[in-house]
């Protein structure tokens, strides 16, 4: 539905609001995505459509509810998922009813990235979603044309970038603990 969010803070509830007919039982799948992987992978925003054949969800829930409501009157109910309550990550939740499918893509937390030339490259911090710098040599960093480039956490989270032989245009993943 348009009044469910499309990204969450790292503490938000998450809770989704489905428009159901004629569903008398609903099973619900939580799907759990290494955003890391992802991305380095595909170099791509994160795509709504992939595919989840094959896969296992981390979280399923049957939800039989519906039984006494009537098969021909749309109604709406409110899911709430405590599992998600203060984890970062990418998750895919499936609802599927009645032969039907739908899924919502949940994202919690957000990486951002400031940084500026200097005379031997770039200097650049990766900030987490409440703009505070992200630190931890092996798990925070850049990820730049196939190379990583860490966060030194003795020197404030400092990101040292240095410059190519020749100008280059790349896409960067910033990594901080497992999430990307």
């Amino acid at each position: 539905m348009e009044s469910n969010p499309e990204q969450f803070r790292v503490e938000d509830e998450v809770k989704l609001t489905l428009e159901l007919k004629n569903v008398q039982t609903l099973y619900i799948k939580i799907f759990e995505f290494n955003t890391e992987t992802y991305y380095k992978k595909t170099l791509k925003p994160f795509n709504t459509g992939v595919n989840l054949d094959g896969l296992i969800a981390s979280t399923e829930r049957v939800v039989e509810d519906f039984k006494d409501r009537p098969a021909n009157k749309k109604y709406q109910e409110t899911f709430n998922f405590p599992e998600l309550a203060n984890r970062v990550g990418l998750f895919i939740v499936e609802f599927i009813g009645n032969g039907l499918s739908a899924r919502a893509v949940i994202k919690k937390g957000s990486l951002s990235m400031i940084h500026k030339p200097t005379v031997a490259g770039h200097l650049a911090y990766v900030l987490d979603e409440n703009k505070k710098i992200c630190s931890g040599e092996d798990t925070t960093g850049i990820f730049f044309d196939g190379n990583f480039y860490p966060a030194n956490p003795e020197r404030g989270g400092k990101v040292f970038i240095p410059y190519g032989k020749h100008t280059q245009t790349a896409k960067a993943i910033l990594l901080h603990k497992g999430f990307a």
